[in-house]
C-alpha cells in the first residue's frame, strides 16, 4: 500500500512538473531595445524605429507548437528580422522583411546549436489620432497554439501620442486661465497683499506658454502647458494664501488697538467697572475667537475658509475699535464719571449738597443774630 502511494505522488509531483514548464517562458527579449526617440511623447507623421533581441532559454522542441508574436499600432509598418548564431548572421546579409501589423514566427527559427538569437529591427509612422491617447509602438510575446501569452514574455513598448487639436485647445486654456490670474493679482495688489511670490509663478507660466505658442513640435508644446499649468496652479494657491494672511494681519492689527482702549481706560482712567468697557471687552473676545479660527484653517492650508473667517473677524474687531473710539471721545481727557461707581457718585454728591445746605444755614443764622 505505502508503495503504490508513492508512485501516486510521485506521478502527480511529476505531472506538475510538466506543467509549470509547459507555462514558464522561454524565448524572451534579451536586455533593452534600442528606440528611437529614445523618449518623450510622439507626433502624427513621425518615424519611429526599434531594435530588439529575442533568445531562447530552451530548446525548441518543448515548445514546437508556440509562436513568437510581434505587434504595433504604428503605420507603414516594416519588420526585418534575421537569426544570428555566435554572433554571425545565418541569413548570408538577406534578412526577411514584413509589412503586418501582426507578426508571428516560429520558434522553430532558433533551433540552432550555438549561441543563437533572433534579431528584430522595426519602423513605423506614428497615425493621426482624433485626441492625445496612448499607443503601443511595438510588443512581443510567446504565444502558445490556443495563442495565450506565455508566463514572462511580453515586452511592450508605449508612447503617448499628441492630437495637434488638444494643443491648439490646451493653449487657448491656458492663456485664458493666465489672464484671469493676472486680473485677480492686481485686484489682491490693490487690496495691499503682497503678490511677490505670486508673481513669480505668474512669469513662469507666461514665458511657458510663449514657448508652447512658438513651437511647431506638439510634443515639446504640451510640456511646456503642463508646467505652464502646474505654475499657474501653485500661483493661485500662494495668491489665496496671501489674501488670507493679509485679512489675518489686517484683523490682528485691529484687536491691537482694541487693547490699547481697553488699557487705557482700565489703568489710566480707572473704568474697569464701567459697563461700557466690560463690553468692549466682550466684543474684542468675540474678534480673538474668530481670529483664531482663522489661524486654525491657515495650518491645515485651508485658505479660502481661513479668509472668510479673518473677514468676519475683521468686521466684528473693526466695530468694536469704532465703538472704544467713541467712548474715549465721549469722556474726553479729564473726569471720568465711571457708572459703575455710580452708589459712590451719588454719595458724595449727597454729602456735596449738605455741605452746601449748611454753609448757607449758617451764614442765614448768623444774619439773623446780626439784625436781632
Amino acid at each position: 500500500m505505502r508503495t503504490i502511494t508513492k508512485v501516486l505522488v510521485g506521478l502527480l509531483i511529476a505531472v506538475c512538473l510538466v506543467q509549470a514548464a509547459a507555462a514558464s517562458s522561454s524565448y524572451v527579449v534579451s536586455g533593452n531595445p534600442t528606440v528611437s526617440p529614445s523618449s518623450g511623447d510622439l507626433t502624427p507623421g513621425e518615424k519611429v524605429t526599434v531594435s530588439m533581441k529575442i533568445t531562447p532559454k530552451e530548446s525548441a522542441e518543448k515548445y514546437e507548437n508556440d509562436m513568437l508574436e510581434f505587434y504595433s499600432d504604428l503605420e507603414n509598418i516594416k519588420w526585418t528580422y534575421y537569426v544570428s548564431v555566435d554572433g554571425k548572421d545565418v541569413s548570408g546579409g538577406k534578412p526577411t522583411v514584413s509589412g503586418n501589423r501582426n507578426l508571428r514566427l516560429s520558434v522553430w527559427l532558433l533551433d540552432y546549436k550555438g549561441d543563437e538569437a533572433l534579431i528584430v529591427d522595426f519602423e513605423g509612422t506614428v497615425p493621426k489620432v482624433t485626441s492625445t491617447q496612448e499607443k503601443i509602438v511595438t510588443r512581443y510575446r510567446q504565444v502558445d497554439p490556443d495563442y495565450k501569452v506565455r508566463d514572462g514574455t511580453e515586452y511592450v513598448i508605449k508612447r503617448t501620442v499628441v492630437n495637434a487639436q488638444d494643443v491648439k485647445a490646451n493653449l487657448g486654456t491656458a492663456k485664458t486661465r493666465l489672464d484671469n490670474l493676472k486680473k485677480n493679482i492686481d485686484e489682491k495688489i490693490a487690496l495691499g497683499v503682497d503678490t511677490s511670490a505670486v508673481q513669480k509663478k505668474y512669469d513662469e507660466a507666461k514665458a511657458a506658454i510663449n514657448r508652447a505658442d512658438a513651437t511647431s513640435d506638439y510634443a515639446v508644446a504640451l510640456k511646456d502647458l503642463k508646467a505652464a499649468q502646474d505654475a499657474m496652479a501653485v500661483a493661485e494657491t500662494t495668491l489665496s494664501q496671501a489674501w488670507a494672511q493679509k485679512s489675518i494681519t489686517d484683523t490682528q492689527n485691529t484687536i491691537g488697538q482694541i487693547d490699547g482702549i481697553i488699557t487705557y481706560f482700565e489703568v489710566e482712567r480707572k473704568m474697569g467697572t464701567d459697563q461700557r468697557v466690560i463690553n468692549l471687552k466682550t466684543q474684542r473676545d468675540i474678534a480673538a475667537q474668530s481670529l483664531s479660527a482663522a489661524n486654525e484653517k491657515m495650518n491645515v492650508k485651508d485658505y479660502n475658509a481661513a479668509r472668510i473667517k479673518a473677514d468676519e473677524a475683521y468686521q466684528k474687531a473693526n466695530s468694536t475699535l469704532t465703538m472704544g473710539t467713541q467712548v474715549r471721545q465721549e469722556i474726553g481727557n479729564g473726569f471720568s464719571f465711571n457708572f459703575g461707581n455710580l452708589p459712590l457718585y451719588i454719595g458724595v454728591g449727597v454729602l456735596i449738597v449738605l455741605i452746601i445746605a449748611g454753609v448757607i444755614h449758617f451764614r442765614n443764622r448768623r444774619k439773623w443774630d446780626e439784625l436781632g
